[in-house]
């Protein structure tokens, strides 16, 4: 049986809203959508523990290939089998199928929005890298806390584990943090449960201000996800690692004072050295026809440190081989002497909008989108989704789309569309699904003769208010 495992999941029923105490600010439900991977009909089942390992329901739904089911923790669909829950959910089928978690918080300065991806089996372990940590960091105007949500994925015995909270060597000095040496957590987790540690609180020892990484390490498999609350604006889920790599990194989204929509779109990437020694990164930017560059830039990122590199400003250190004032497409990122890096992207649209993704490390043939959008209205705000192609090759490669209605329909686009490095593809006006109406569902992307594709989804909320900006990796087959 293949598996996906959801961490930090939280349901609230009834129009009564129940708090998330990891979080502080307002109340939190999810939705997850398991869409089917594989050739065959998949038989998925969903088993909700809370978040002291008891398993509280399930539910089981039949899938078509390339289709989904959204398992919505506020109704029937998706109820976990009790009133109020936090916790997780580990999901089973017969078929390779991949799921990513939409999160709503209401209640807070504003309603807030993200998107991660469900862990597979590649992405829990043992020993698990955070890349960034942060207690009472403030950011344009935004008090920025961190909460990480440790799951066992046994429901047979309890692990052991231990957080070591790693001050930046030169960033948390800088930001008035006062822990110059890592410091450790330690803690049982029984088997199935779940714990959601918020830097705002826990743990005291770090300091009144902290910026850093963490390292996880268990005794037994374990799925880490972390959420960062903007002073209760903004809501972003961050990627965990189980390893850094020295294999080139695709950053298919990258902005510099990009205007859409009476806002302004400016990225920062983070680099995190996993490595003993230094790190010497390479950054090459690749423009999507709005944009300049000349050059690549060269980033040194300290043993067990990050770097931030913003891409608004070219001073060295940041993004001086952008050299217009605007540019919109991606980047690739290496380290080029032999340390692990990790890398993560965050992007910000004014004061209102903000999301994150990890950087592609991972490409293949086909690329699975378990949920996008198109023209359709919820909580007062008009989703779309724009679906970002990464192309690793030195020449185009084609990709072509299906698309998977939640109703079981679906819409089928026999053109072949060429991807130099980075293309994006607004479903409001791209592919045939732009003359589709409003849509809802899945999306399979293929590429032509065995090219390799990196694929991400962004999508935003337009009106009303709030952080409505979300994001995720595609998925392979495994």
């Amino acid at each position: 049986m293949k598996k996906i495992v959801m961490t930090g999941l939280l349901v609230l029923l009834a129009l009564i809203l129940g708090a998330m105490p990891a979080l502080a600010q307002g109340t939190i439900s999810t939705a997850f959508a398991v869409q089917n991977l594989g050739g065959q009909t998949a038989n998925v089942m969903v088993d909700f523990y809370n978040a002291s390992g008891t398993r509280t329901g399930g539910k089981s739904q039949n899938i078509a290939p390339g289709g989904l089911f959204n398992f919505d923790q506020r109704y029937d669909t998706g109820h976990p089998g009790a009133s109020t829950f936090q916790g997780s959910a580990i999901v089973s089928a017969n078929q390779p199928v991949g799921a990513v978690v939409n999160m709503m918080r209401t209640g807070g300065a504003v309603p807030s929005y993200e998107s991660y991806n469900g862990l597979g089996e590649g992405q829990i372990g043992t020993n698990i890298a955070v890349p960034q940590i942060l207690r009472n960091i403030s950011s344009a105007g935004v008090t920025w806390n961190t909460t990480i949500s440790v799951q066992n994925t046994s429901t047979d015995s309890s692990v052991n584990v231990t957080i070591r909270y790693i001050p930046d060597p030169v960033m948390n000095a800088q930001l008035g943090g006062t822990l110059t040496q890592p410091y450790t957590q330690t803690f049982t987790l029984a088997k199935g449960a779940t714990r959601l540690i918020n830097q705002a609180g826990e743990p005291t020892q770090i300091g009144s201000k902290f910026f850093g990484s963490a390292r996880i390490e268990a005794s037994g498999p374990v799925g880490v996800t972390v959420y960062a609350d903007g002073g209760g604006n903004i809501l972003m889920a961050y990627p965990t690692f189980t390893e850094g790599t020295t294999q080139p990194i695709g950053l298919p989204s990258i902005y510099k004072n990009i205007s859409s929509m009476g806002d302004s779109y400016s990225t920062a990437v983070l680099i995190v050295n996993l490595g003993s020694q230094a790190a010497q990164v390479e950054v090459r930017y690749l423009p999507t026809g709005q944009g300049k560059v000349s050059g690549v830039d060269t980033i040194t990122v300290p043993a067990g440190g990050a770097k931030n590199v913003d891409q608004r400003f070219r001073d060295a250190g940041n993004a001086p081989s952008i050299t217009s004032d605007q540019f919109m497409g991606g980047a690739v990122v290496q380290s080029k002497n032999g340390q692990p890096i990790a890398v993560m992207v965050n992007l910000r649209g004014g004061s209102r909008y903000g999301m994150t993704y990890a950087g592609t490390v991972g490409t293949g043939t086909t690329s699975y989108l378990p949920i996008a959008y198109r023209s359709i209205k919820s909580a007062g705000l008009d989703w779309n989704s724009t679906i970002i192609v990464y192309n690793p090759g030195s020449s185009n490669v084609n990709v072509r789309f299906t698309y998977y209605r939640s109703n079981g329909s679906k819409v089928s686009d026999s053109t072949w569309y060429p991807v130099s490095k980075v293309r994006q593809f607004d479903m409001r006006f791209d592919t045939a699904v732009a003359g589709a109406g409003s849509f809802i569902g899945s999306v399979k992307v293929e590429a032509s003769d065995g090219r390799p594709i990196g694929v991400m989804v962004q999508t935003r909320g337009s009106g009303d208010t709030g952080d409505a900006l979300m994001a995720y990796q595609g998925l392979l087959a495994q």
